[in-house]
Parts: structure tokens; sequence; C-alpha cells
């Protein structure tokens, strides 16, 4: 490990040589993008400063971590962090050289971004619940782990088309998002044998898919031989000329999926053939515990008697000061641990129930309903693929609905992407929303395209009906209207979305 460690840091020494280049402008900006993506950062849309993606494993941060993590707020004067919709952690705004200082010590205490971005398996994602969910057949955090960890010691020598995507789900609610990853496992027991039902080639962004349901179960002994497998099948079949089909759910549409199943089939039996990997025996989840949760954002753990927080910083923009208060916290409760979910959320497990009531009460901004637990991307100007800011629209959201008073409980999580790159996986949201440029008159307006009714719940998993685009500042009243329809009509968006009240409330929104 010594060894590898010390590999990554003659490439932080690289890199640094060549994000002064980038700055001094004696390589292009895609010629910086193409160096950086693989090293977990990107250059934001000023071209000046910097992101870097702490690569947390699975959204898994251990106390040493966050206050690692602490210190880098502090030592760099930073205002937040930015809790991502992959389980990572974003720090915005720093300089290349405190970029790679960052990178250089983050390798020495097993914080890690290799691979963070770029052509490369991505942070394998993790249902945050996993080990205390009350439905859960068995605890998938070892697999998880074990993927990610072959993928970071594996990140230098991949050369992949595009990045691949893997997630493990606990169970049927799939809140690691299993169905539309290109790679996905969930959890289930198969006559009182752990097993994982999996899905292949799904994803987000430009052509969308609904992953492909695998046909057979697989043990979870076996999941590395998969994952080698998926591997190979998108080093030889997928495209490495036209970058916007390179992603691994274009294969089984350019062979057909029975020829993409057989496919992937060749490529485990010769993965099994010369691949050795340790297996990881499942543990049946034990006990069931009798506690009711005591809200939304508290909920019951498996184990009798504990329990998990979620917060939810608004638009996932998590304050230093907020930072600072839950380090503390979790330092003096010995059995706190802290898991990221894909929704920009913190979820603080193992407590009693008054040890979570302390931190509810302790954190009560962050104790919301679903329209405040609202997700957005960083979007521009931070992000340098973004075409507007989501931020904003996220707090004008939240903004107009605290100012007309609604009753927010019919009102659902809504995703915001800066662009149609997905981040905020906007295409399976109930209500969501991707940025881009419309033509109104003779100018160029921000606006957002709307999608209604979208799910991601395993096999009933689905993408929502795009309705059309939105002016940018029209949305908050949208949002308002529509909270108001549902209260009156005692419905939810999707229960409501085709009737004639909601098409006619969109209809005047719409300026396409």
């Amino acid at each position: 490990m010594e060894s590898y460690k010390e590999f990554l840091k003659s490439e932080v020494q690289e890199f640094r040589k060549a994000g002064h280049r980038f700055l001094e402008k004696e390589i292009s900006k895609a010629e910086f993008k193409g160096i950086s993506g693989g090293m977990g950062v990107y250059a934001q849309q000023d071209q000046k400063s910097f992101m870097i993606r702490l690569r947390t494993p699975s959204g898994l941060i251990s106390k040493e971590h966050l206050n690692l993590i602490l210190s880098y707020v502090h030592k760099y004067g930073l205002e937040k962090v930015h809790l991502t919709t992959r389980q990572a952690v974003q720090l915005h705004d720093l300089d290349i050289d405190s970029v790679c200082d960052i990178m250089e010590d983050g390798i020495d205490h097993d914080l890690f971004t290799r691979g963070g971005g770029g052509n490369f398996p991505r942070n394998v994602s993790l249902s945050p619940l996993a080990g205390v969910e009350k439905a859960e057949a068995f605890d998938v955090t070892p697999y998880a782990l074990q993927v990610g960890n072959y993928f970071l010691g594996n990140a230098p020598s991949y050369k992949l088309p595009r990045k691949l995507k893997v997630a493990f789900s606990s169970d049927e609610k799939d809140t690691a998002a299993a169905s539309i990853n290109d790679m996905g496992f969930m959890a289930v027991s198969e006559k009182g044998i752990p097993m994982f039902r999996m899905w292949l080639a799904g994803g987000m962004g430009q052509g969308p898919a609904v992953a492909v349901p695998y046909p057979s179960l697989v043990r979870p002994q076996e999941v590395l031989y998969y994952v080698e497998a998926m591997i190979q099948l998108f080093i030889a079949e997928g495209d490495y000329e036209n970058k916007a089909k390179a992603r691994t759910r274009f294969i089984p549409r350019r062979m057909g999926t029975e020829a993409f199943l057989e496919c992937f089939e060749k490529h485990l039996e010769e993965v099994k053939k010369t691949h050795q990997f340790e297996e990881i025996a499942p543990v049946a989840a034990e006990g069931m515990s009798s506690c009711e949760d005591l809200n939304g954002t508290c909920i019951a753990q498996r184990q009798e008697g504990l329990y998990t927080v979620i917060l939810h910083p608004v638009c996932g923009q998590l304050a230093a000061q907020d930072l600072e208060k839950i380090a503390a916290f979790v330092e003096r409760v010995e059995a706190a641990q802290i898991r990221l979910s894909m929704e920009e959320e913190m979820y603080v497990r193992n407590l009693t129930r008054e040890q979570a009531e302390e931190l509810q009460a302790m954190m009560a901004h962050m104790m919301q309903t679903p329209v405040a637990r609202t997700l957005s991307c960083v979007g521009t100007p931070s992000c340098q693929m973004g075409i507007l800011q989501s931020q904003k629209l996220c707090r004008g959201i939240l903004a107009a609905v605290k100012e007309a008073g609604l009753c927010e409980s019919r009102l659902p999580m809504i995703q915001i992407s800066g662009c149609p790159n997905s981040c905020a996986r906007h295409q399976v949201a109930e209500i969501g929303f991707a940025g881009r440029k419309v033509k109104v008159g003779d100018r160029s307006e921000d606006a957002f395209q709307l999608f209604v009714g979208g799910s991601v719940s395993g096999a009933d998993t689905r993408m929502g009906e795009l309705q059309g685009v939105m002016l940018a500042s029209e949305i908050p009243q949208y949002i308002v209207e529509l909270g108001k329809l549902l209260e009156r009509e005692k419905k939810t968006v999707t229960e409501i979305a085709e009737c004639e009240c909601f098409k006619e409330l969109t209809e005047k929104f719409l300026v396409s």
C-alpha cells in the first residue's frame, strides 16, 4: 500500500505542473480536463479556481476523515462543503497548489481523489442505511467497499471509454439507485439464502436508460468476478470514438439486449478462468427493533434502541459552522457513524433516542419536509460543464414556498440539474429540472426542462416524462401553485400527473 501511495504522490507532482501550465495558458481547457478528471479535480468556470472531489468510499466517513475535511475547511477559509449525489465531498474555490496539497495530505490519511472524475469507475454508491436497515436481507457494505478498493487500486491502469458507476442497494427501495447504474446489485433473500439481484448498463444524462435486469441471481461471494466481467465488456465493446455514446447503456441498444447478455456471459466465463478474488461471505441480518421512527428524518434502526438522524443541508451545501457542530457531536458519541446518501444528506447512525433528539435540536434547521430537502448540483459558476445556476433555482423555490406559507407535506423533493448531465438525477425525479437556454423572441433566456413522474424503486424504476420548458424566473411560482393544487386535490404529484387540472396548470408556465 505504501508503494501505491508513493506512486499516487508522484502523479500529484506531475499534476501540479500541469495545473500551472493550464493557468499560464500553455495547455488548453480540454487538455487540462483530460488530465484533471482522473485526479478528481476540475477547473471552475473562471478558469482560475478549482474543485476537488474527496472520494469518501461509498459515503462512509470515519471520524478521522471528518476532522480531516474540517481541517481543510479551516486551513483554506472555506465557508461550506458540497455533499454530492455520488456520496462524496467537494471543496470549491481553491487554487491549484491548495488542491495538490490536499491531495497529497489526503493520500497520507487514506482519503483519496484518484478516479473521482474522468474515464474511470466512480465512487461505488451504497444505501446509507446498509447494516442498520430493518428490511435488509444482509449488510451490503463489505461488498461496496471491496469493489471500491478494487477500483482504486486499478485506477491508474484503466483505459475505459467513459466513466463507469456501480451501486449496492440494501433492499427493494433501491436507495443506491442500482437500477439506473452501469452495474447495480440489490440484496435479496432467496429461500433464506443471501443473494444479489443485478442490473447492467443503466444510466442518466443524454440518452438515459433503466438498466437491463440480469436473468439470474448472483452469489455475494462472486461480486468481483461480475464487476471485472463488466469492465472487460466495456473495454471491448465501448465506443472510444463518439463520446456522446461511450457509456455502457448504448451497448445493448447497439447489440440488442439478448446479444449483450450473451456477451457479458462470455466475459464472465473468461474472468472466472483467469482471476482469483477473495470471497466475502454474507452475514444474514439479525434482530429487529421494536422502536418506531421518531419522524421522517429520525429512523429506528434494526438494532434495538438505536436511531439514525438524517441531516439535509440546504441544496447540499453544508456550512462550515454546521460541519464543526456535527464533528464535535460525533467525537463525543463513541458509537456514532456518518454516512452520506445520494440525496446530498448526512446520516448520523447508532444514536440512542436521547442522542438523536439532542442532534435534531442542535440541527433543527435541517429537520425538514420533502420539498425542503430538494437537491441540486453545484451548477454555474462552479461547474465548468454547467449551463445555469441550479443552486439559485433551488434557493428560489424554497424561499417562495416558505413565503407562501404552504402546507408542504404533499410537495416532493425536487431534483435540479444545471445542465442535461443529470448530476441530480432529474430524469427519475417525481419533479425534476434540467438547465438549458431557450430563445424567447430575440433574447436568450435561462430556462429548465421539466420532468414529472420519475421513480427509482428497483424493478419499478421509471423515467419521468418531459413536460416542456419553463423560464427559470417562473419556476418558484409554478411550484407554489402546484403545492396549492396538491393540497386542494389531496394528491401527490404522481397521482395528479394525468389529471387535467395538473396539465392546465403546467401548460400556463411552459414556453416550449
